[in-house]
């Protein structure tokens, strides 16, 4: 067990971290339900998504909320992949832990990442969601596009909390965009 404290925290000490900002409103039971991705830094999981990327919130064991998200590949089948996340702080319910990790019926928080929302329409229409890392984030709507007067607002915090916009890069979805292309393009 002490190999992979000293292992977790060496990884930790090299990969650089950010304070991001938090939203502070959050309520939790507003943030369930189908979000489509609209444009990200991709985690290891969305690597093997070409297209109509979505993610579904709910209530789950224990306080956690089940995350579901669903995608096609490029050969087009579908690919589904299934978490938990939870708050880190009841307070501060806009930071959680998400893990992908499931062994023996248990979801492994401590192998899992931080998603903070640094990013939240007043309606919940849309949301940023992102790492401290900076190496991973999200931009979500309840709507498979958004306008560009929305995204230069979204990219403006992004740009605050300082991620590099050009990382950003827009998911296909039917009934939004068509194709890749770098947020920062969008937003000039």
């Amino acid at each position: 067990m002490r190999w992979v404290s000293a292992a977790m925290l060496a990884l930790a000490s090299i990969v650089p971290a950010a304070a991001l900002t938090p939203v502070v409103e959050f309520d939790l039971n507003r943030y369930y339900g189908t979000w489509y991705e609209i444009a990200a830094i991709r985690g290891f999981l969305q690597s093997r998504c070409a297209r109509d990327t979505r993610a579904e919130y709910s209530a789950a064991e224990n306080g956690a909320i089940a995350t579901r998200n669903h995608c096609l590949r490029a050969d087009g089948t579908a690919e589904t992949n299934e978490a938990r996340a939870r708050p880190l702080d009841p307070a501060l319910p806009s930071v959680l832990k998400v893990t992908a990790v499931n062994f023996l019926g248990i979801w492994w928080y401590p192998f899992g990442r931080e998603s903070i929302i640094i990013a939240l329409d007043p309606e919940y229409r849309w949301l940023a969601a992102a790492h401290p890392s900076l190496r991973y984030g999200r931009i979500l709507s309840r709507e498979p596009t958004l306008s560009d007067e929305v995204l230069k607002r979204i990219a403006s915090t992004l740009a605050d909390e300082g991620f590099d916009l050009c990382a950003f890069v827009f998911t296909p979805q039917t009934g939004g965009r068509d194709r890749p292309a770098k947020l920062c393009d969008t937003v000039r």
